[in-house]
């Protein structure tokens, strides 16, 4: 995509990875930066980028499938009304998610870090707001907290973090192929299953705007595809009978019935397999309405009626 590819400015730095800030409107034309703003490297290449688009157009899922199928390695960049997030992808597989703003990224203090001095600790905090880098990662790499509780920590993280764009109402993605960019996370391993990945964010968003249009009576039915990805999802109890309702003839509401679930319940349910674009809903059907009868047919049921 050679227009979007020229709006974006990727340089390389001595930090694990530090991708310059994109224009703040797509629909302009790329500016050159100043000089102050352009790192200092020893090599500038022009940007890779495999895919771009607004995710109204171009869902996240189908940046992720992307990501899985085509074994990517780079860096996917979200751009929301936030702090862009990113993540790094090696091989098909998520590496972990992150962002230059410490407090979206952990607006807590794990209890991790109880026995670290605060100094470091915002020291590091400093660093990701430089380069992005999660600070639980530069405080492992100085050895103030073990590698392996980081690990875990950071696909927490970096987990919740993405679920914010899940019901961002507007949000422009782009994935860069870099393979330097994995150079300095080499020993953090890699969550294989992509789709599982996704439904495990997706979880933890607890009250989601979208659908907008959430109508109870609108009837869920499988995609083209949607039945044979939902068999290789590890699906909780709960969503494994909310899946197995799908039938293209229930309603949302037939189903909350029959599951005993409230609406809120049934909605949030709804969301993941939307997003996960397993499902579609359509309106209720008119022919599950009372069929009109015609003028003649209530004639001779009146007809009927007096002998």
């Amino acid at each position: 995509m050679p227009e979007a590819g020229a709006n974006v400015e990727s340089v390389q730095s001595e930090d694990w990875w530090n991708a310059s800030p994109l224009a703040p409107d797509w629909s302009e034309p790329g500016t050159e930066a100043p000089a102050t703003d352009v790192i200092p490297t020893k090599e500038t290449r022009t940007a890779d980028v495999y895919f771009c688009g607004n995710t109204s157009l171009f869902p996240l899922n189908r940046a992720l499938q992307a990501i899985a199928k085509e074994k990517l390695t780079g860096l996917l960049r979200s751009f929301w009304d936030q702090e862009p997030i990113d993540l790094l992808a090696r091989d098909g597989e998520i590496v972990l998610v992150t962002t230059r703003d410490p407090a979206l990224y952990c607006p807590e203090v794990p209890d991790v870090l109880t026995d670290v001095d605060v100094v470091v600790v915002e020291r590091a905090r400093e660093q990701q707001r430089e380069t992005g880098t999660p600070f639980l990662l530069t405080l492992a790499r100085q050895e103030s907290i073990a590698l392996d509780a980081v690990t875990e920590l950071m696909r927490q993280y970096g987990q919740k973090l993405f679920s914010r764009l899940w019901t961002a109402p507007r949000a422009w993605i782009m994935f860069e192929k870099n393979a330097d960019l994995l150079s300095g996370v080499a020993d953090i391993p890699g969550d294989q299953n992509v789709r599982d990945w996704a439904m495990e964010t997706l979880r933890l968003v607890q009250d989601p705007d979208q659908p907008a249009n959430f109508d109870p009576a609108s009837i869920p039915a499988y995609t083209k595809d949607g039945f044979e990805r939902v068999q290789k999802l590890k699906l909780t109890s709960d969503e494994a009978q909310f899946a197995s309702q799908f039938n293209g003839a229930r309603s949302v509401q037939q189903i909350a019935k029959n599951l005993r679930l409230d609406l809120k319940s049934v909605r949030q349910l709804l969301f993941r397999f939307l997003a996960l674009e397993i499902v579609e809903c359509w309106r209720a059907s008119a022919a599950a309405k009372p069929e009109q009868q015609s003028f003649f047919q209530r004639l001779g049921r009146s007809m009927r009626r007096d002998r």
